[in-house]
């Protein structure tokens, strides 16, 4: 299964390379973002563990039924263990990948329970800072 997810970060298109620079820069703000993570049967494109969102970027192979199916089953799954699946067309990911990186910021920040406040990894340790 890791060998599997390392070709996908290998072979990624290009939807998926342009929102993981921009997932990447949200690190700052508290949100650790994997790409072509293993969870369960399937790798998911994008999974911030610590809010339980996986994000998938729904490309032409979607769009068809056999697709759907698939996905409905994937992500009745991937609910069951806790996971809130949001998927974006790949066109809107190209058209405005950084759009699309707030808006999933805002919905961590929704999942997190305090969309006011900045996600944290874990608590300040002495020396980083006040607690908040």
């Amino acid at each position: 299964m890791r060998q599997k997810a390392r070709a996908l970060r290998i072979h990624a298109t290009k939807g998926e390379n342009l929102l993981w620079y921009e997932l990447r820069e949200l690190k700052a703000s508290g949100l650790k973002f994997r790409r072509q993570c293993p969870i369960g049967p399937y790798i998911v494109d994008f999974a911030c563990l610590a809010v339980k969102l996986i994000v998938e970027i729904d490309g032409d192979l979607h769009e068809h039924d056999k697709g759907k199916r698939h996905d409905a089953v994937r992500d009745a799954y991937l609910r069951l263990l806790g996971y809130d699946v949001f998927r974006v067309d790949e066109p809107d990911v190209i058209n405005s990948a950084w759009h699309v990186a707030q808006v999933i910021k805002e919905k961590a920040a929704r999942m997190a329970g305090d969309p006011t406040r900045p996600l944290r990894g874990h608590p300040p340790l002495e020396g980083e800072g006040d607690a908040a």
